[in-house]
């Protein structure tokens, strides 16, 4: 029994060598998480958190307005044709090829960084994005579209939608899929992107992912209330995510 409660030596040693270890580290609290950066790393970080906080705003205001335009336009195509409506089965489709191509965007990004610089990459998957964006506008004004007239839910109703496009819902889908494609690619590389500012830093990493993760997280939350509350009120499911293309573009 006198020899259990003996100390082991080499236990003692060990512990002792691992809080001289931890001494070693340096510890940041969180207190100075901003100060442990260099002024350039500060400069970089800024810019990043700015273009991604445009980028996340405007791919908010985009996923809020297609949903609605294409459950809108559903009801309605199938409301002027006197058919029962599929609605739910064609947003479920919408839904479930864009959740597949952002996967398959995902997956693209590695063979595109292994060749290119990673600014390059994020800076053509953000500007596809906008530019895709961009033609869906085109073609709802290109057959007919307008902006949402004032007073259009007084005069004619909520459920009257007279100022869309007359061009197919379908062709929706592949639009959606596509923009969905730039957005896994983004959604990857701007994981990798905190390294390249960094560098190899574990402090600093961890950081700045936070950093970064708050501000995405308001922006995006800050696009998602604007589009509900203000863009789609005032110019209309078909329009109300003009605002992404223009993102886009101050992204670059």
């Amino acid at each position: 029994m006198s020899d259990f409660h003996k100390p082991d030596g080499s236990s003692s040693e060990t512990i002792h060598e691992t809080q001289t270890e931890s001494h070693k580290k340096p510890k940041y609290s969180i207190r100075n998480s901003w100060s442990i950066f260099a002024a350039t790393e500060k400069r970089d970080i800024m810019k990043y958190i700015l273009r991604i906080m445009l980028y996340k705003f405007g791919i908010e205001a985009f996923n809020g307005s297609i949903i609605a335009l294409a459950t809108s336009r559903y009801d309605r195509e199938a409301r002027l044709a006197g058919k029962p409506a599929r609605t739910f089965e064609r947003v479920g489709l919408l839904t479930g090829l864009n959740q597949a191509c952002q996967c398959l965007g995902s997956m693209l990004v590695t063979p595109l960084i292994r060749k290119n610089p990673t600014k390059t990459v994020i800076s053509g998957a953000v500007f596809a994005f906008g530019v895709l964006t961009a033609v869906l506008l085109i073609v709802d004004a290109a057959t007919g579209g307008r902006v949402k007239p004032r007073g259009w839910d007084t005069s004619h109703g909520v459920e009257h939608f007279g100022y869309y496009g007359t061009y197919n819902t379908d062709v929706m889908i592949p639009f959606y899929c596509f923009t969905d494609l730039a957005y896994g690619m983004v959604e990857t590389i701007r994981r990798v992107i905190p390294k390249d500012i960094v560098g190899g830093d574990v402090q600093k990493l961890l950081r700045m992912d936070s950093i970064v993760h708050i501000f995405y997280e308001v922006s995006g939350t800050g696009g998602a209330l604007t589009t509900s509350l203000a863009l789609i009120p005032y110019l209309g499911n078909n329009m109300s995510f003009v605002i992404t293309h223009i993102l886009a573009r101050s992204f670059n």
